[in-house]
């Protein structure tokens, strides 16, 4: 028998005892009436104790586990910093000038000696200057109003004519040399830059290095933040 009915029952069974007790022995129909009662008083302990009973909580439900995995952004390479600025050889010397004079078979020079050797590291904008010793190796003096030009890549700066009226007073013949300083700048991107030199004779006639006359100097410098 369930423990708290039982409980209930024997009390009422005791009152019953003494009802009899203090009345003469209970009739069938006192008893039954008592024991009925004893049920609807058990009937609504079970009720009460019921409505009284904290509700049974529901499980929180649990979000399904993800499959699938979150599709991630393309990332972009940032870049930093400017791409070296490589400067392409010139295709062909410059034609010669006109103007009569000195043929460019007796116009030859030779490098003999210069300063910044290519690839030099520069701070962005730093001031330099770059020297180039050259030698007369043709038939024919180099005098005053000659000069040297720039004729491709980047200038850096510099005056675009430099005329050996700066360096000399007199004329140079063949064997002897002349020495020239020219100003420049780097330039203020990071980068390899190159500018291309030749030489300008008094009549308008351009030449330059090598066995024909017709190569020509550079500097070239690397740029760097």
């Amino acid at each position: 028998m369930n423990r708290k009915r039982l409980l209930f029952i024997i009390p009422l069974s005791l009152l019953a005892l003494a009802l009899s007790a203090c009345g003469g022995s209970p009739s069938a129909d006192s008893s039954s009436l008592v024991l009925t009662e004893a049920a609807l008083i058990y009937e609504q302990s079970l009720t009460q104790t019921a409505q009284a009973a904290p509700p049974t909580a529901t499980p929180t439900e649990v979000p399904p586990t993800a499959t699938n995995t979150p599709e991630l952004p393309t990332l972009t390479p940032t870049v930093t910093g400017t791409p070296s600025t490589a400067t392409p050889l010139p295709t062909q010397p410059p034609a010669s000038g006109g103007g009569g004079g000195a043929s460019l078979g007796c116009l030859r020079a030779e490098l003999t000696y210069e300063t910044i050797p290519d690839g030099t590291q520069m701070e962005i904008s730093q001031s330099f200057s770059k020297r180039w010793v050259l030698k007369n190796v043709g038939t024919c003096p180099w005098t005053p109003a000659f000069a040297a030009i720039f004729v491709d890549g980047e200038l850096m700066g510099a005056e675009s004519v430099q005329g050996f009226e700066d360096y000399i007073d007199k004329d140079i013949y063949p064997g002897e040399r002349i020495d020239m300083s020219i100003a420049m700048q780097a330039p203020n991107e990071r980068g390899t830059y190159r500018g291309y030199w030749m030489l300008r004779s008094d009549s308008g006639t351009i030449f330059g290095l090598g066995p024909d006359g017709r190569g020509w100097f550079w500097v070239e410098i690397f740029a760097q933040d």
